[in-house]
């Protein structure tokens, strides 16, 4: 069984892992510094075509699949990549990838590939817990909850989030509201009155 995640130590491990890339937590990821910390490269959906996989393959997840997939870590020897959905927007690009590091740091075990998004609607216990830790470090990556708070407190709007930390309108959202971060800014500004 894997480590118990609670909520301050994912809060602990996002900021540990940006310190380790020299990112304060107010600033946006740079998502190519933590995967290269980690020797994971990645790879666009589009890359596969020179090693061989099909154009309709490529198609498929470019048109009508691209909800149904979003990322995927590979398992290579001791080493991993990861494969991501180019279709997306760069912000979604950034969660997909944000995500499957969050997979490599939180060290979670899975078979050759682990993908994101559809393969991941009906998961056994176990794979919906990691999958859950998962998405609880990546948003604390993108978006440390410290920082939140204090773009709580600036009284940013979401947009404004969203535009600072490269992330959607949604994600930005997801950070600022059920994270905590507008009802602590609130108490806190309050108590300074």
């Amino acid at each position: 069984m894997g480590q118990r995640w609670t909520k301050k130590a994912l809060e602990d491990l996002a900021l540990e892992e940006r310190a380790r890339i020299g990112a304060t937590p107010h600033v946006p990821l740079d998502l190519v510094s933590l995967t290269d910390e980690y020797g994971i490269p990645v790879y666009a959906i589009s890359d596969l075509a020179e090693h061989g996989c099909s154009s309709e393959a490529l198609g498929h997840f470019a048109n009508e699949g691209s909800r149904k997939w979003s990322a995927a870590l590979v398992r290579v020897g001791t080493g991993y990549f990861i494969v991501e959905n180019c279709s997306h927007t760069s912000q979604r690009r950034r969660s997909n990838v944000a995500h499957e590091m969050a997979h490599v740091l939180l060290e979670h075990e899975f078979g050759k590939a682990l993908f994101t998004d559809g393969g991941c609607r009906n998961l056994d216990p176990a794979m919906k817990k990691q999958e859950d830790q998962a998405l609880a470090l990546s948003a604390e990556l993108l978006v440390p909850k410290t920082a939140a708070i204090k773009a709580a407190i600036a009284n940013w709007s979401d947009d404004d989030v969203a535009r600072h930390f490269d992330v959607s309108i949604e994600f930005a959202r997801m950070r600022m509201n059920p994270s905590g971060a507008r009802t602590i800014a609130q108490r806190f500004l309050a108590k300074q009155r």
